[in-house]
């Protein structure tokens, strides 16, 4: 449903029935548009979201791709083994957990801060792109003073700021998507930057493959360049909204205690996005989770002559070539019944996952998760617009969103990594093989079955 069939209904999507609370909600979506195209407006209104072409479009998606990529390389092929070499492989899935608790932490208060700050910021170059730009390059830079020689404490104080960083940039960057979609293009929106991001994991697959024949700082120039070079086209492709830049109309200073409650206010106040949100979360949950200890169960688990870090890559192509395919076949504009088929097959794969020991099994299985992925990623972004609560505090809410992926990454990896030490060790006694990871993606299911439940509660998307 989009948000101007939630204005004729009235607000339905709102708990409670106050009338002045449902028309000073309704305002904040009906607002005063600026079609002159260089004339002052204030933070309560919008220019006029002109139609996006495909050209824009995919220029918008580059930064969306390169930050996939990037984080794809970094969370999937390298931090595993960099772990396991600075903490031994008895204890890697505590060091892992440690080091995603550490991060994620820091990314989820970044995000709500980033978020915050980014709405009420204007300047001569824009209100998003300049936070966009720097968090690129501070991210891109950081790279090269994080190495797996170090001890782990080291290790996460190079990194812990490389997701600060990247919370800068990203957080900014859904701000700026919502600023410049027309509503009538949220869907297309979200299936080419769906689209951007598994691109973004194939590229980081296919050079992950190459990993064991280069050296750390030639990867990171690799990731480094391909991030700055793919954030320019977003940084030219529209222009921001006019009440974007330096003005006389500033924001008053921000009072943290206000900030905070009016952050959460949205989950409190509007049904519907509170379970969009905890849909979303229990579904990355799954999705991190899954992938986040793909390399250890090969290592552990899967009969393979290749490295652990190429294993991987070449493990997850089939996932990732399958997931636009399967994406472009579903009818995304039937949300829920793509979210419901996603999680079948994404279900079927770990049930698969738990039963299988040759590595043909896992590309597979990896076609299969790709199968399920794919739409969820499509649709994923258009839910989110349909019931979007406030356009003049896009970042905010989107920074709240947002978090719905950041607590996936702080709870995720922390829980299953100690469960996974725990429960191998449970097994290895037993003479249970790999029981460990059995558990971890028995805890995928649930998860995914959870996502499900709450789907199936929202009442404004189809």
């Amino acid at each position: 449903m989009s948000r101007q069939e939630l204005n004729e209904r009235g607000g339905s999507d709102v708990d409670g029935d106050d009338d002045s609370e449902l028309a000073g909600l309704r305002g904040s979506r009906d607002m005063i548009i600026d079609d002159s195209g260089d004339g002052e407006c204030g933070d309560g209104c919008t220019h006029k979201r002109r139609p996006l072409s495909l050209l824009q479009m995919l220029q918008l998606s580059g930064f969306w791709f390169a930050y996939n990529l990037f984080w794809f390389l970094q969370m999937i092929v390298l931090m595993p083994a960099q772990v396991e070499r600075m903490v031994g492989a008895d204890s890697k899935g505590s060091g892992l957990a440690v080091v995603s608790l550490a991060a994620g932490v820091a990314f989820g208060v970044s995000t709500l801060v980033a978020g915050a700050l980014n709405d009420r910021f204007t300047s001569r170059l824009g209100r998003r792109m300049p936070f966009i730009a720097v968090g690129t390059v501070v991210s891109s830079v950081g790279l090269f003073l994080l190495w797996s020689s170090e001890p782990l404490w080291v290790y996460m104080l190079v990194y812990v700021p490389i997701n600060v960083a990247s919370a800068v940039s990203s957080v900014p960057y859904n701000g700026l998507i919502a600023d410049v979609t027309p509503p009538e293009q949220n869907g297309r929106m979200s299936a080419v930057l769906g689209a951007a991001n598994l691109a973004g994991y194939l590229a980081g697959a296919a050079t992950g493959i190459f990993v064991q024949s280069l050296t750390e700082t030639e990867v990171y120039a690799i990731m480094a360049a391909i991030s700055l070079v793919f954030t320019v086209p977003t940084l030219v492709a529209v222009r921001e909204p006019q009440h974007h830049f330096a003005t006389s109309d500033a924001r008053p200073p921000l009072a943290w205690g206000e900030f905070l409650s009016a952050m959460v206010r949205p989950l409190v106040v509007h049904r519907d996005f509170r379970l969009v949100f905890v849909s979303r979360m229990l579904f990355q949950l799954g999705i991190a989770t899954m992938q986040q200890f793909l390399q250890y169960w090969i290592a552990d688990c899967v009969a393979t002559d290749m490295t652990p870090t190429r294993a991987v890559s070449v493990g997850l192509i089939p996932n990732l070539l399958l997931a636009p395919l399967a994406a472009m076949l579903i009818p995304s504009h039937h949300r829920k019944i793509v979210v419901y088929a996603a999680a079948a097959m994404m279900i079927a794969a770990c049930v698969l996952v738990m039963a299988t020991s040759q590595f043909g099994w896992v590309l597979a299985v990896s076609g299969l998760f790709g199968s399920g992925f794919g739409p969820f990623l499509s649709v994923e972004f258009a839910m989110l617009m349909d019931v979007l609560p406030s356009a003049s505090d896009a970042a905010r809410d989107m920074g709240l969103w947002h978090m719905a992926l950041v607590l996936p990454q702080i709870v995720a990896t922390p829980v299953a990594g100690w469960i996974l030490d725990a429960s191998q060790q449970f097994g290895n006694a037993r003479g249970m093989q790999c029981f460990g990871y059995q558990v971890v993606y028995g805890m995928c299911m649930a998860y995914f079955l959870a996502g499900v439940a709450v789907t199936v509660r929202i009442r404004g998307i189809k």
